[in-house]
This record gives C-alpha cells, sequence and structure tokens, in this order.
C-alpha cells in the first residue's frame, strides 16, 4: 500500500472523565499524531476535533462529517491516537467496520501501530468491543457510586446557591459545605421572605443592590445578578432545609442545612399551597396611580394576544381601561400601552435638560446659596443671643419673686409675657435653621431628574417608569384616550426653563464653560427661572422640614 497516495484525515477526542482523570487531552493527542505524521509521511488534509461523548450513538457532530466526508471518497486513512477514540459503541464501531472491510477506510494509523483494510478484522473488532464494554461498565461503576453517595448523605450534584463543593484531590472525599460569601445572604433572603414584609421580588432586589450578590462563576459564565425566578427555585428547594432528591428518591443530607422544615412550610404557605409558585402577574407601569377622568375609578391594564391572519403569528397588546367598580361609567375607550408612553413622552419632553446646562443651574444657584448660608448664620446668631437674654431674664423675675421683691400676680404676669416672646423667638429660629438647611440638594436632584429624562424612560425598566411618572405630578386622569396631570410647580418652572433653553439653544451650543454662559446678555434671564425654581423648591422643602418638628 502506497502511503503517499492515501489521504488522511485527523481525528482527537477529549475524554467526558473529570480533567485529573482524563487519558489525554487533545493537544496531547494532536502532539502524539503530528509524531506518526511526519514520521510515516503521511498527506494529512484536515483535522476533526470533539468534545462530546462517545458512549452515545450519533453524538459527535465532528466525527460524523469526518465519515460522511469519507464515504464521499474525500479521504481513505484517519490518524487518531488511539482506536477509542473513534468508537465506543456499537452502532458507530458496526459502520466503521464496514467500511474498513469495504476498502472505504483503507488505512489506520495510531503512535504504535497501523491498522489495514485487507488485514484481519478480527483484532480491530476485539479493540472496540472492549472500548464499547468499557463505557457500559464504566456507567454503572459511576451510577452504583453516586447512589452510595447519596446514602452517605452526600449530593451528587453542583452545590446549590450558598453552598461550595469542596476540591480534595482525593477521588470520592469531596463533599459540601456553606460558601462563606453568600450563605448568611440566602439565609437572610429566607428571614425577608418569612416576615410577609417583602415580595419575592423586591427581596431580589435587595439582595443584588444593597448586599451586592452576585452568583458564583461557573466555567466562562461571569458572575451575575439573581434573578427573581432562581430565588423563586431556591424558596422551593427542599435541599436548604436538609434533603435532596436524586433519581426520584429522597434522601437525608449531612451538610448544614439553611432553614428548619418548619421555616421551609412555612415559605411554602406565603409563596402558595403545595409548594407551588403563584400565578404569574403581569406588572404594568402605568396601572395603580392613574384615575377615570369620568368616575374616577382606578385605571388598570389588561394584556390580550391576538393571532395575525397575514402571517400566522402571535403578538400580545397590552390595554389600559376604567375597572368601572361603580355603575354607570361611561368611559368606553381602550388606551394601547404605546399610546401611553407616547402621552407621556410628549409630558417629558418639555422638561428634559442636557447635562451641560444642567451643571450651568446648579452653578448659578451655588453663588447664591453661599451667600444666603452666610447672612442666615449671622442672623441666627442674632437670634440665639436674644433667646439667652430672655432666658436669664426669666430667672432673675424668678429670683425676684423667690426674695419677694415683686407680688406673685405680677411675677406671673411678666412671666406670661416673657414666655410668649421667647416661644415667638424659638419658632423664628426653627424656621430659620430650616432655611439654612440642605435644599441645595433638594435643588440638583430635581435637575438631575429633568436631566436626559426622556431616554431614561424610554429605556427604563417598570419600576423606573412608574417612579418617573409619580416624580412629575400626582393626581393622574385618563379621559377619553387623554392623559390629565396636575404637575408639580417646580416641574412647570422646569418646562418653563427648557422653553428658555431652546429658544437660545443656537447660541448656547458652542459654549463650553460656566464663566462663558455667565458672559452671554440672556443670562440673567434664565438666572430669574433659575431662582424662581429655588423658590419652588425651597419653599417645599422647608415644608416638609417643620412637618418633623
Amino acid at each position: 500500500m502506497n502511503k503517499g497516495k492515501i489521504v488522511y484525515f485527523e481525528y482527537a477526542r477529549k475524554s467526558t472523565e473529570g480533567d485529573s482523570r482524563q487519558v489525554l487531552s487533545i493537544e496531547g493527542q494532536l502532539k502524539d499524531n503530528q509524531k506518526v505524521i511526519e514520521r510515516e509521511g503521511l498527506n494529512v488534509t484536515h483535522s476533526f476535533q470533539d468534545k462530546k461523548s462517545a458512549s452515545i450513538p450519533f453524538n459527535r457532530p465532528f466525527y460524523t462529517d469526518m465519515i460522511n466526508r469519507i464515504k464521499k471518497g474525500e479521504a481513505s486513512g484517519i490518524v487518531v491516537w488511539h482506536i477509542d477514540r473513534l468508537m465506543r459503541n456499537h452502532l458507530e464501531a458496526g459502520e466503521f467496520q464496514y467500511l474498513l472491510q469495504t476498502g472505504a477506510i483503507q488505512s489506520i494509523w495510531t503512535p504504535y501501530k497501523e491498522y489495514r483494510s485487507e488485514d484481519n478484522g478480527l483484532l480491530l473488532s476485539i479493540e472496540a468491543s472492549v472500548a464499547t464494554q468499557f463505557s457500559r461498565d464504566l456507567a454503572v461503576k459511576v451510577k452504583r457510586g453516586l447512589l452510595q453517595k447519596c446514602e452517605l448523605g452526600q449530593p451528587p450534584m453542583l452545590a446549590k446557591l450558598g453552598y461550595l463543593n469542596t476540591k480534595y484531590s482525593i477521588h470520592g472525599t469531596n463533599e459540601i459545605i456553606e460558601d462563606p460569601e453568600r450563605f448568611h445572604i440566602i439565609r437572610k433572603a429566607f428571614e425577608m421572605l418569612l416576615s410577609r414584609q417583602y415580595t419575592t421580588p423586591a427581596i431580589t432586589d435587595i439582595l443584588n443592590n444593597e448586599y451586592g450578590f452576585r452568583t458564583r462563576q461557573s466555567g466562562k459564565k461571569a458572575p451575575c445578578p439573581l434573578h427573581v425566578s432562581v430565588l423563586y427555585r431556591i424558596f422551593t428547594d427542599p435541599f436548604y432545609y436538609g434533603y435532596f432528591s436524586y433519581m426520584g428518591k429522597q434522601y437525608k443530607g449531612v451538610y448544614k442545612p439553611m432553614i428548619t422544615l418548619q421555616e421551609f412550610e412555612q415559605a411554602q404557605e406565603i409563596l402558595g399551597r403545595k409548594g407551588k409558585l403563584k400565578p404569574k402577574r403581569h406588572e404594568f407601569p402605568f396601572a395603580g396611580f392613574i384615575k377615570c377622568g369620568v368616575c374616577g375609578c382606578a385605571i388598570t391594564a389588561s394584556k390580550k394576544t391576538k393571532m395575525i391572519k397575514s402571517t400566522r403569528e402571535y403578538k400580545s397588546y397590552v390595554f389600559y381601561h376604567c375597572t368601572k367598580r361603580r355603575e354607570k361609567c361611561t368611559e368606553k375607550e381602550y388606551t394601547k400601552a404605546i399610546e401611553m408612553e407616547e402621552m407621556i413622552i410628549r409630558e417629558l419632553e418639555t422638561s428634559t435638560l442636557i447635562p451641560k446646562f444642567r451643571d450651568w443651574a446648579i452653578e448659578a444657584i451655588k453663588e447664591d446659596y453661599h451667600e444666603e448660608v452666610s447672612k442666615h448664620k449671622k442672623l441666627l446668631q442674632q437670634i440665639a443671643s436674644y433667646e439667652q437674654r430672655l432666658a436669664r431674664e426669666l430667672d432673675k423675675l424668678l429670683d425676684l419673686r423667690i426674695s419677694e421683691a415683686i407680688s406673685e400676680e405680677k411675677y406671673l404676669e411678666k412671666k406670661s409675657e416673657k414666655e410668649a416672646v421667647l416661644n415667638r423667638v424659638i419658632d423664628k429660629k426653627k424656621k430659620l435653621e430650616s432655611n439654612v438647611n440642605d435644599w441645595l440638594g433638594q435643588f440638583s436632584e430635581k435637575l438631575v431628574f429633568a436631566t436626559n429624562v426622556v431616554e431614561r424612560f424610554k429605556n427604563g425598566e417598570f419600576c423606573e417608569q412608574k417612579g418617573i411618572c409619580l416624580t412629575l405630578g400626582w393626581n393622574w386622569e385618563l379621559k377619553e384616550k387623554t392623559l390629565l396631570i396636575s404637575k408639580l410647580e417646580w416641574f412647570i418652572t422646569i418646562q418653563e426653563l427648557k422653553k428658555l433653553y431652546d429658544k437660545y439653544k443656537h447660541t448656547l451650543e458652542p459654549i463650553k464653560t460656566y464663566k462663558e454662559f455667565k458672559e452671554c446678555s440672556y443670562f440673567y434671564d434664565i438666572l430669574r427661572v433659575v431662582r424662581r425654581l429655588r423658590e419652588d423648591i425651597r419653599t417645599k422643602f422647608n415644608e416638609n422640614q417643620l412637618r418633623s418638628y
């Protein structure tokens, strides 16, 4: 047989056993194959590599492609590290031997031996049978070993969130232990659920944002925030109270349970009967705070699915409508979700600011703020001094009464006058202190809210969209597919600020710094509106401060 005329394919397969027990890696197989190719001067045109088990028939895509190309006559030889890399099941072994006997495969080279089509097929059959039987024996041994591990209370599986698998080098000694980074956080999630004060989505949000929870890295999958569906599975998994299932049978684990059986049963009661998850509830961003403009009932939403006749595809629609809890509501219009969004976006577009303009407005008001704080502090010092003087006068008045220098009637009359003055001074001091407090932070928050608010609304999640709506106004009504909003004073002022920006936009855009902005001829026109915005916010801020006294 002329080796130079035979076209060879190279094949390598990675075993499905653990990395520590690999027969030889793909890189090692290819290295040995290369030595054979160079030593024998073989003509190899293509290399095929699989990372699938050979015990399951037709489970290896690259092996199947190689055999199909051999059947087409593209090659008639194979270079492989060992014959068991090619076949470990009877179906593929039978097909392979048929190709060898019929001459479709003329030569198989391994580092130590060549198999030729004219050779006795008995030896190859024996080696193929040994490889197949090895796979079957291995499956039985693995299954028996896993069942024995279950009987000992060690789950033969990847540890659940909150736990870790140990990685001891001695086979069979690994166990499941608590994850020091995540165990207490998952336990905290159970505690929040059992308190009945949090929903599962709310718990998920707290774990991800307040506790910074991230899942374990798994292979190439990077750690990521916890998903609400994963937390639902955790809450309904018996693993966390010390029991696990394997092949339809339940076993008691020897690892540390995270919760008790009683706590688990209580969690199932909170989630739904017999541990089943509650039916999925749709979340609609514009439901819950809008009223019907006709009868005053709440506006709710419905999701409907409809088949498009032309394409035979199903499409879902969301409609907002009156709950009609009261009789004789004449509102018959249904408003599509996209129409609601468009109405809100049109409203938001009248107030959205760019970051540069926002920063200039804050910088302008800071100059007033620092000057005002200085004046307020001086005034507070004067009031505090006056308060102390009144307190001393009350003490002297008491001393005069004790020494009987004045009558009791005169003492009570003067005491009442002084206390009335003192109370007025204290009230004035409180109001002044509330003015001195940091309303600048509130001012900045409102401008930050208006910055790129349209983009944030369009790209935001359910909670962010609803939060934006509740921030810009109150008393929302929907009537005849039209939204009516009682906008807050500060929001109306920001709309005026946006109008001024649009008016001078062509000259504002080239400006880079606040200093340049301050030198513009229309600076004081804008500053007047900014100061009015400050007063709107400060008035509301001071009202909130006084309520706390």
